[in-house]
């Protein structure tokens, strides 16, 4: 992604108050800015000047001004221009130039009428969804509705914030999470789908030698990612959404659905991570009876089936070995499309046969890379093989010494 500097050249004002924002949001200001300088026909450092000078409130109404613009000239739904529009105010305020608005004019700059609706997922929408998955969508799925957590708070979520606590039994409390929007605590937990999920994400990246305490579990660029694999996924599912909208919000509106029916609001508020009064604080333990009440409406399985996890243990390791054969991440995801494999056992069956056939193609010359039991490995380090690394089944991969 390009740094603030190379997308605003020669605004200083402008790359000063970018630099000043968190990466992970910096993107969706630069393009909201974009916008709002091509409206006013000025760069950063020539509104600065302007908004000085300016005794009339005349900034003030092109911010208001600009709103609608986006919303009739780039199409922009209501939403995204409140939130373009508030990228323009916090220019300003970071320049100590705030924006002095009257009570009715924040209520016009903020008030935004939803074109659509969002989506409303059922637990069996979810299972259809997480059976047509894989791994890394399938944790945004079960993750996503078992934290209820904003989707830049789930973007945060790193190695260290669950793998202390993932074996403990079910619902597991996290502890104190901070969130980024309303800056209160959240209690989240992990139940009983997210668990077996959560745990294969933690082998992967260990596979990856990702094994920091900071390392993210996922590396999406930005918020977007999270609604467009739900997105993807609804449609591979074959779900009828009809002219409502997928959103990765629609996994915390389903949580909060569910907890709502089984605890106070300052309970489902503290899970998830909303202001409650001081004196409404409950701990997570006590929280705990309640979230397991709400799991029954809320986990499409008690307990994922055993053969369920030994199938995806097995595509993992079939990945990795079409990965050292040469065959890309991207190239098997183009195959599984191609093949129309969208549930794991078809995965699998194409993996063996890609893997086989390359083995087959090879088989003129000595294998490059094999997979061997524990007990085996002494025999073949003595003859010249190397270790890769430990498979989720426990066997070992090594690979011919060059």
């Amino acid at each position: 992604m390009k740094s603030a500097k190379e997308w605003f050249l020669n605004d200083k004002a402008t790359n000063e108050w970018l630099e000043s924002v968190k990466e992970s949001s910096r993107h969706p200001y630069q393009t909201a800015w974009k916008y709002f300088l091509e409206f006013t026909g000025m760069t950063g450092d020539q509104a600065l000047e302007s908004r000085k000078a300016d005794k009339e409130y005349e900034w003030e109404k092109k911010v208001l001004e600009f709103k609608q613009w986006l919303i009739k000239e780039k199409d922009q739904s209501e939403n995204s221009a409140v939130r373009s529009a508030a990228t323009a105010r916090s220019f300003f305020a970071f320049h100590r130039s705030t924006l002095q608005f009257r009570r009715t004019e924040s209520v016009r700059l903020q008030e935004a009428k939803r074109k659509y609706e969002d989506y409303r997922f059922s637990r069996e929408d979810l299972k259809k969804m997480a059976d047509v998955s894989d791994l890394e969508e399938k944790y945004v799925i079960v993750a996503g509705k078992s934290f209820g957590l904003r989707a830049g708070d789930f973007l945060a979520l790193a190695r260290g914030d669950l793998e202390p606590y993932i074996d403990r039994p079910v619902p597991i409390s996290i502890g104190e999470y901070s969130t980024q929007k309303e800056s209160v605590k959240a209690y989240p937990f992990i139940d009983s789908d997210a668990q077996p999920i959560i745990k294969l994400m933690l082998e992967k990246m260990g596979r990856e030698k990702r094994t920091g305490p900071n390392e993210q579990l996922l590396r999406y660029k930005d918020e977007i990612q999270l609604s467009r694999v739900l997105k993807r996924v609804v449609e591979r599912a074959g779900i009828n959404i009809g002219n409502k909208v997928v959103r990765f919000h629609c996994l915390r509106k389903f949580l909060i659905d569910r907890l709502s029916s089984h605890m106070s609001s300052e309970k489902w508020k503290q899970i998830v991570g909303k202001t409650i009064s001081e004196g409404a604080y409950v701990s997570p333990d006590s929280l705990r009876e309640d979230y397991t009440r709400a799991m029954t409406e809320t986990c499409f399985a008690k307990t994922v089936a055993e053969g369920d996890i030994e199938l995806m243990v097995k595509k993992q390791a079939l990945m990795m070995l079409a990965k050292l054969q040469g065959i890309s991440e991207e190239e098997q995801k183009r195959i599984f499309r191609a093949r129309r494999a969208s549930a794991t056992d078809e995965q699998v069956k194409v993996l063996e046969e890609l893997t086989e056939q390359k083995t087959q193609t090879d088989s003129s010359e000595e294998p490059k890379q094999m997979i061997v039991k524990e007990d085996e490995l002494p025999n073949h380090l003595n003859h010249g093989w190397q270790f890769v690394s430990t498979l989720p089944s426990g066997k070992i991969l090594i690979k011919k010494q060059a």
